[in-house]
């Protein structure tokens, strides 16, 4: 038997999932998260889905991670003192950013730039220099590396970020300022921008290679004691992170690229998504992920996620490939507050693990979107299988610190919390829908995360959505995820031409020497040519934009040129659709880069079809509770059902209750539920 175990640590919980590879057998599992070390959480998720699954170490063939320690060290800065290596002359180039300022027309009226990743007083320069075209122009020297190395170390600097000008060109200059570095300075973490990303804009280039030689002695150290926890558990298996665009990674080349994996948690979550949305039939999603702390959501159009080439985690501009979600802070532990004793507002702060919800029993006292749901009656028994309890009075307490200042009874304050958090989850949907030019209502919505299914039916009606597909394990949806993707290596090239001087030659030269770079990391990674998979882009834009959009190439023309002629084609079409306009015929178009993204082909696990069965529901039903719903403004009677219990065919009217061991799907009136054969639930509205 050979089984391979998934681990995503969130905000509250950290899920735990372990599948047998030949069978398709699962095994599930939620232990409380430790944000003060996360490996706690890992190591004891671990522990637990060894013993519930009797999983053996030496059976162990690979260990896949999600985690938001990048992400987190980022929002708290909570990362290494570094010091930056510059070409003289561009000693400021963090200072200076970019001109654009964020909001509205005249906030740069009391607008604050944000902190530097590295301030000036740590920033150094070097005579070395590189002409645009790649050229040398002015060597390294070796003595003044060595004297800066000396003097950071003096300081107490232990990671050093590189970044030269027009490195993207000609990196020899970099490597070599990383080579005198080491020479007096063994120990250092050093990161070189032609290594983290081999594209033109300085600033950019700049500050995502600062970031990441910031994050290096973090998660070098935490992959290191994971490594260690697991190797003394005797699983010496394969440990792979996943990175922020989707696909996994080895932890040693997180290690040295930790930037990649800043929104490592919630890309897992959507690769599942489009999975099981594609299974149940729907192609254009919108993945709608809430665990304890906020809500994570992205748009997929025929089953695939928009892939952005940048992004911003926190305040800080990144550059680097990245599945394009908005988050909001609105989840299960977010606390209800009175603004000025009077205005009811719902997050973004949040109970996190611990304390947690009131409802917890673990010394929350604060009112959540949680225990509102408890107080209207829509969480029933416990949760995580018993794991945790639910106090109904604690939750009451609670609630009432709001209802009593407002003059309104506990259940009406609680249907006005969770009103709030539906509101905050709808307008993350705008944002990536109605903003975008596309209408929610042509799309189903995938719930997952611990309390997705829980408010699906209502973020649906209140948005006029009409299809919602459960997961079959939605609270472990994420780490799921993990164990549905592939290795994946992302090389990008700058090679700015514009459409009427074209040099395909030049073009070509730089696919093959990418494909060859990737194809080199993939073996080195163990993969066989035969399950190495190469796919092509390019960057383009109109002349005089500031910004591009990524095309897919398609190698099987007969000439790169024809390849080229197609994606300019395509351009035109792609810009018309994300913008709303396009220039065809008016403005030329320009190649900023071009690159390759090779995939390292993973087994994926088989997911059995389940045979169909009557749509009778009764074996599956447990009892019934008395739950709140907007339609009946009070409590009424409902059936509770449990999903282990339900077969593929059973249908169930609402209002309803289905527990399950990871989350709880409330099912308002007016929708049915039907377990489709996959194992998904796919919910539905009546229009009448």
């Amino acid at each position: 038997m050979a089984w391979r175990l998934a681990v995503d640590i969130g905000g509250t919980f950290t899920d735990v999932v372990a599948l047998e590879e030949e069978s398709g057998e699962v095994y599930l599992t939620k232990v409380p998260s430790t944000p003060d070390d996360p490996s706690r959480g890992f190591i004891a998720g671990i522990d637990h889905i060894t013993d519930v699954g009797n999983v053996l170490p030496a059976d162990v063939g690979a260990v896949f991670h999600g985690t938001t320690v990048a992400t987190n060290a980022i929002l708290q800065r909570r990362y290494s003192q570094i010091g930056l290596i510059t070409t003289r002359g561009y000693r400021e180039a963090l200072e200076v950013a970019r001109q654009t300022v964020p909001g509205e027309f005249g906030d740069i009226t009391w607008w604050v730039k944000p902190e530097r990743v590295v301030p000036l007083e740590l920033v150094r320069e070097v005579s070395g220099r590189v002409a645009v075209d790649g050229s040398e122009m002015t060597p390294i020297d070796r003595d003044e590396v060595h004297l800066l190395a000396h003097e950071f170390k003096r300081l107490g600097v232990t990671a050093i970020a590189v970044s030269l000008l027009h490195s993207y060109r000609d990196p020899s200059h970099e490597q070599q300022v990383r080579s005198f570095i080491q020479e007096v300075y063994p120990d250092c973490f050093i990161s070189i921008s032609s290594d983290i990303l081999r594209e033109y804009r300085e600033y950019e280039r700049t500050n995502t290679t600062c970031l990441n030689t910031a994050l290096m002695p973090l998660l070098s150290n935490y992959h290191e004691k994971l490594a260690r926890e697991l190797s003394d558990k005797n699983i010496t298996a394969p440990f792979y992170i996943m990175r922020s665009s989707g696909g996994l990674a080895q932890a040693e080349e997180i290690s040295r690229q930790p930037i990649t994996a800043a929104l490592s948690g919630p890309a897992a979550g959507v690769i599942a998504a489009c999975h099981f949305g594609g299974l149940s039939g729907y192609k254009d999603l919108i993945c709608f992920d809430v665990g304890g702390t906020s809500a994570d959501i992205c748009l997929v159009e025929e089953g695939q996620p928009r892939m952005l080439t940048e992004g911003r985690v926190d305040i800080y501009d990144v550059k680097t490939p990245m599945i394009d979600m908005h988050t909001v802070g609105a989840g299960g532990g977010s606390i209800a507050w009175l603004a000025g004793g009077r205005s009811l507002k719902v997050g973004p702060e949040s109970a996190g693990a611990m304390p947690g919800p009131a409802c917890y029993s673990r010394g929350g006292e604060e009112p959540t979107v949680t225990d509102a749901n408890a107080v209207l009656g829509r969480l029933t028994t416990s949760l995580a299988g018993g794991d945790v309890d639910l106090d109904y009075a604690k939750a009451q307490l609670a609630i009432d610190k709001i209802a009593a200042p407002l003059g309104l009874e506990s259940t009406d304050a609680a249907d006005g919390i969770l009103r709030i958090a539906i509101e905050n989850m709808a307008a993350g949907i705008r944002t990536v829908s109605v903003k975008r030019g596309r209408d929610p209502r042509d799309y189903a919505l995938v719930a997952f995360g611990g309390a997705g299914p829980l408010h699906a039916c209502y973020l649906a009606d209140w948005l006029g959505m009409k299809t919602v597909i459960i997961p079959p394990s939605p609270g472990v949806t994420s780490a799921y995820g993990l164990l549905l993707t592939d290795v994946r290596i992302d090389a990008v090239h700058t090679s700015v031409q514009k459409e009427d001087a074209l040099n395909f030659n030049e073009i070509e030269i730089h696919f093959s020497e990418l494909e060859e770079r990737v194809k080199t990391s993939l073996t080195n990674e163990g993969f066989e040519s035969s399950r190495i998979q190469l796919k092509y882009f390019v960057d383009m834009r109109y002349g005089g934009q500031a910004y591009e959009v990524r095309l897919p190439i398609i190698m099987e023309l007969n000439s790169i040129e024809e390849c080229m002629r197609a994606a300019i084609s395509g351009f035109h079409s792609a810009h018309q659709d994300l913008y709303g306009y396009s220039y065809e015929g008016t403005e030329l178009v320009e190649i900023v880069n071009v690159g390759v993204t090779g995939l390292g082909l993973l087994q994926r696990p088989k997911i059995p079809k389940l045979k169909l069965n009557t749509k009778d529901a009764t074996a599956a039903k447990r009892g019934t509770a008395s739950v709140y719903f907007p339609q009946t403004a009070g409590k009424v009677d409902c059936a509770i059902y449990v999903r282990e219990r339900l077969s593929a065919g059973n249908e169930i009217e609402g209002p309803a209750i289905i527990e399950q061991y990871d989350s709880t799907t409330v099912l308002n009136p007016g929708w049915t539920a039907r377990a489709d054969e996959w194992g998904c639930l796919v919910l539905g509205v009546d229009d009448a």
